[in-house]
Order: C-alpha cells, then sequence, then structure tokens
C-alpha cells in the first residue's frame, strides 16, 4: 500500500514515473481514503521506482489481520436454539422469550439467575441504518434477517480478494452469526436495521489491504447516501462491525478508519481472545474505535477475553445464540468470542443512530452509548492494566431518562440531525 504526501496527487506521481504505475503489476487499486493505492508489484518496482518520488510518504508491506475464532458450545452444552416469532407494540417493545444476553442488555440493574427475560427495545431500533459487517461474508437470506440483508453494491463476487477466493458467502459462519447479533429480527439488538456483508477474508484471515480498499468503497457509499437530495430518504447513518483483530499496527489501516470516522461512521471491533493486553494489537488501539471486550452472563471476563485500557466496554461473549446453517440447511447455533461481543455493541450503536439519524457524528454516537452504559457491574478482570467497567446497554430502562426518551440523551421524537 502507497501512501502519498499531502496535495500530492495520483497525477504528480505518475508524471514522476512516467508511466501508468498499474501496468507495473497487479492488483491496482486506487484508495483516495489514504490517498494513495495498492498494487502487487516486486520490490524493484517499489524500491527503485515508487520509493524514490519524494511525494511518497511511505510504503507499507500489506500483511493479514486474524478473524478472532467463534468458540463453539461444547456438545453436551448446546442449548435449545428454537427462536419464537417476536411480537412488537408501537413506541416500546417486550421480547419475553429473548436470550439471556439481550435482556442483560436493556436492564439498569444487574440481573441474576434466575431473572426476568425480558428484553425492552424501541420498536424500530435500527431502522434506515446500515450495518456493514466487514467480514466472513453473510448467508444473506438466513430467515433471522428477514430479507434486511445483501451484500455490498449487490456484487456477486469479493472485489477484495483474487479470483480463487471470490465466493461471495460466507464459508466460515463468522460474518453470519455477527450480523444474527447486531441486527437478526430474533437473536439481535437492532432488528430493523440493514445488514450489509462486506467480504474481505476465507480461512479466518483477511490481507490488511483488502479491509482498506473495502473501508474506502464503505466511506464513499455512506458519503453518497448523505448527499442524495434526489427523493426522500430513510436512510439514518451507518456503523461497521469490524471483529479482525490481533495485528502488529498498521499505518494503513489508523488512517483509513480515522476517515471513516470523519465521515460520521462509528467503527467497532474486538479486543480478541488472547487473554492478554490489547493495548499492542490493531485495530482495538486504534484512536476513536469502540474496542469490546467479552464477560459471561454473570458480568465476569470470560476466561479468552483480551483486556486493558484500549478496551472501551464490555458485553456478552459466552456461549451465545446467533444464526448459522449445517450443510445447506439455516439453523442457529452457540458461539463464544469477543467478536461475538463486538456485534451486541454495534447493535446498540445502530439503535441511537437510528433513533436521530446520526449520520455524520460519531462523538455524538459515542456520547450516547457513554450515557447508557451500566457501570461497575463487571469482575474478574486483571488490575493491572485496568480496563474500564462498562457494560453495555441500550437504555431503554435507565432510570434518569424521560418517559419520553427511549434512552438517556434522546430527543423526545425521532428526528434529522446532520
Amino acid at each position: 500500500m502507497v501512501k502519498f504526501r499531502e496535495n500530492h496527487t495520483l497525477q504528480n506521481h505518475l508524471s514522476y514515473i512516467g508511466s501508468n504505475i498499474a501496468l507495473m503489476g497487479d492488483e491496482y487499486y486506487k484508495l483516495d481514503i489514504l490517498p494513495g493505492y495498492t498494487i502487487k508489484a516486486n520490490q524493484s518496482v517499489i524500491h527503485d521506482i515508487v520509493r524514490k518520488d519524494g511525494g511518497v510518504e511511505w510504503v507499507e508491506d500489506t500483511s493479514v489481520i486474524q478473524m478472532p475464532d467463534l468458540i463453539p458450545a461444547d456438545s453436551n452444552k448446546e442449548r435449545n436454539a428454537s427462536v419464537l416469532q417476536r411480537t412488537k407494540r408501537w413506541q416500546a417493545a417486550v421480547d419475553s422469550t429473548a436470550p439471556r444476553e439481550l435482556v442483560m442488555q436493556s436492564s439498569a440493574e444487574k440481573i441474576s439467575l434466575p431473572s426476568a427475560n425480558r428484553f425492552r427495545y424501541w420498536n424500530e431500533s435500527g431502522s434506515g441504518v446500515d450495518i456493514y459487517i466487514v467480514d466472513s461474508g453473510i448467508k444473506i437470506h438466513h430467515p433471522e434477517f428477514e430479507g434486511r440483508a445483501s451484500d455490498f453494491r449487490d456484487w456477486n463476487h469479493v472485489s477484495y480478494l483474487n479470483a480463487s477466493e471470490s465466493m461471495i458467502e460466507d464459508t466460515e459462519e463468522h460474518g453470519t452469526c455477527l450480523a444474527s447479533i447486531a441486527g437478526g429480527k430474533g437473536v439481535g439488538i437492532a432488528k430493523h436495521a440493514n445488514i450489509v456483508s462486506v467480504k474481505v477474508g476465507n480461512g479466518r484471515t483477511a490481507p490488511i489491504s483488502a479491509v482498506v480498499r473495502a473501508l474506502n468503497d464503505v466511506r464513499d457509499t455512506h458519503n453518497g447516501k448523505k448527499q442524495d437530495r434526489s427523493r426522500p430518504s430513510r436512510f439514518a447513518g451507518s456503523v461497521i462491525n469490524l471483529s479482525l483483530g490481533g495485528s502488529e499496527p498498521s499505518p494503513a489501516l489508523d488512517v483509513t478508519i480515522q476517515k471513516v470516522l470523519r465521515a460520521g461512521i462509528p467503527v467497532v471491533v474486538s479486543a480478541g481472545n488472547k487473554n492478554e493486553d490489547a493495548s499492542n494489537r490493531s485495530p482495538c488501539s486504534i484512536r476513536g474505535t469502540v474496542c469490546v471486550a467479552a464477560v459471561d452472563t454473570r458480568y465476569r471476563k470470560t476466561s479468552f477475553s483480551n483486556y486493558g485500557s484500549e478496551v472501551t466496554v464490555s458485553a456478552p461473549g459466552k456461549l451465545v445464540m446467533c444464526a448459522g446453517y449445517l450443510d445447506d440447511f439455516f439453523d442457529f447455533q452457540y458461539r463464544s468470542g469477543t467478536s461475538v461481543s463486538a456485534a451486541y455493541v454495534t447493535g446498540a450503536l445502530a439503535n441511537f443512530i437510528s433513533y436521530e439519524k446520526l449520520q455524520s457524528d460519531t462523538d455524538l454516537v459515542m456520547q450516547r452509548m457513554r450515557d447508557n452504559w451500566n457501570v461497575g457491574f463487571l469482575e474478574g478482570f486483571p488490575e493491572n492494566p485496568a480496563t474500564p467497567n462498562t457494560f453495555n446497554n441500550n437504555g431503554m430502562t435507565k432510570q434518569n431518562k424521560l418517559p419520553t426518551q427511549p434512552y438517556v440523551g434522546a430527543p423526545h421524537s425521532p428526528r434529522l440531525r446532520r
């Protein structure tokens, strides 16, 4: 990946080189978000031609970023994964058959086993919001998505991977599971959001160059929807779930995420499943991301969750019900991991974005998250480095909100805020 200095353009670069850089290698892709480009070329091209241009700020060799494992439930611990049809009522809705993990995230109090199983939420939660699952793909026809899931730009192949890896569907279950937790009808938080599959990897890894290209295109699509004045739009905003991690710091990924945030798109990432300090692992360490750790249904740190000062908030991540498939059949499964936890937080942010149509203000989305999360519930995290004792919540039962508000800080009726 090649990044230009400020005010240095691709045309300046091509003029210096004296020929078309795209013809000097394979997989060339212009990246306005850096600005710069990606290319697969031999070292002589990079060192003897590209780096010689003084307008090139840096060149980064692309590496891969991991999709943290979704840890399966032990076969003798599998629970009944049937999901009943949910009923809703105007403004506020109550799901009396919700998974316990959802109930925890609408309760203003710490709940213990056994306890009430009512998940309370705004009955249009997530409507008009595009949740981008940048991951392994999604089985978009799973009934949990009610027809609200789609492949990015309706592509029928993966543009960010080589031809041998271009199958658009999820072959790992990772992306499908996370999508259902963020926005599924039965197991998700933002039950009316648009779920968008942005496939960037196979085999539980993704090239960082593919992630950067995907985020570049997501930002462009988001900006295009904000600027579309041709007809009334229900577009409320966007949020990205990026449950990838474990890589060394990447300047290209850092620059890209900062520009995505400035466009008004929050980025939620998983802390990782290594039971170690997340501070030096990307993208959790990237400024402005919402980095999520995992706890169990007793609010205790899971044995695998990373921790530390870079963590923003925690959410359930042990034996969580999510959408899956077996051979050609859709089903539900139980999985564990900080990826699962991150998807819950993605859904909660989609709820705030939806109600206020927060298309451009990531700072306000972060404020809504902070105003509504629960503090002091968590146990079992190491004292050093300290992990913030904050637990994800949609705000529906917070005592310091008005009856006319679905969460703390919300306007008294849904409105458009740009």
